[in-house]
């Protein structure tokens, strides 16, 4: 597994670099864009992937003039929606909102994964950043980070819900599982909707999904929230403790999220992309959406 993690790290490296190399000035952009753009969003509409996709089209089709629609195509964490846009044709009108589920853990997971995330994408900007946090449901018998960790040690392959087989989630489990001394059951849902309402409602007992999406119902009382998987501390939620400072030093699993083009894609149109997803993300309205 330590072999996995550097795999994954290595691979989150080359993507941020590339990512980083996006937002070079643009020359002349033609007629960009010339028709509707879709957003290809490989997790159920209302998850913490769909969510701030559909904000950002939202303000894109406003700067842009056209339609900027998302499509959803549910399924093995992402990854054949990406493969989807690797494939289609390079003009920008196509893109995907990749994610640390579709482009960095399935090098690490899946033997035949069906495209590479360094050469077969143009990387356009990096979004997010989100740390995971393990939650349990409103019946779950523990109300403290010491007491969930008694609570696994007495009740081994305790059931924990990740939002897909090959997401940062299910690989932060898969890391820790040595750290806490005990096994734990998986339990891979096809997105993070479905996993918040049967945690909600009883029907498993513990889930890990991104910080985002779970601050809500967190704040509601509906689920319950014990440790989150970042270096420090989140700033929504600064006061659930962190797996670093409490049970492996060092401990880090983080989820992120970008957005990405078709190989080939002109530089022009990348840049283009690039500083408008920018200046969007500065907008009030994006910026107060994030901090909540």
């Amino acid at each position: 597994m330590d072999i996995l993690y550097r795999q994954l790290r290595c691979v989150c490296l080359a993507v941020a670099a590339l990512i980083g190399g996006a937002a070079a000035p643009a020359g002349a952009q033609g007629n960009y864009p010339s028709q509707y753009i879709r957003i290809i969003v490989g997790y159920a509409a209302g998850g913490n992937t769909d969510v701030p996709a559909r904000l950002f089209a939202t303000e894109m089709s406003k700067m842009f003039g056209v339609p900027v629609v998302v499509e959803n195509r549910p399924g093995a964490s992402g990854v054949p929606a990406a493969q989807f846009v690797s494939k289609s044709a390079p003009d920008g009108h196509t893109l995907v909102w990749g994610t640390s589920a579709s482009h960095s853990v399935p090098v690490a997971t899946m033997p035949n994964l069906p495209f590479d995330p360094i050469t077969d994408f143009a990387p356009i900007t990096l979004i997010s950043m989100d740390p995971n946090v393990i939650v349990g449901s409103p019946a779950f018998p523990a109300d403290s980070l010491d007491a969930l960790l008694g609570n696994l040690k007495a009740n081994p392959r305790t059931p924990i819900g990740t939002s897909g087989p090959a997401t940062s989630g299910r690989f932060a489990v898969e890391l820790m599982k040595p750290k806490l001394g005990t096994e734990l059951t998986i339990v891979p849902y096809k997105s993070t909707g479905p996993l918040l309402v049967d945690l909600a409602a009883g029907h498993i007992p513990l889930g890990i999904m991104g910080a985002s999406i779970a601050v809500p119902l967190i704040n509601d009382k509906k689920i319950r929230a014990f440790a989150v998987t970042s270096l420090k501390r989140s700033k929504v939620l600064p006061d659930i403790p962190t797996f670093n400072e409490t049970v492996s030093p060092g401990f880090e699993a983080v989820a992120w999220s970008a957005l990405y083009a078709p190989p080939g894609t002109p530089e022009p149109i990348v840049a283009k992309l690039n500083a408008t997803m920018r200046q969007i993300a500065q907008l009030p309205e994006i910026k107060r959406w994030f901090d909540d």
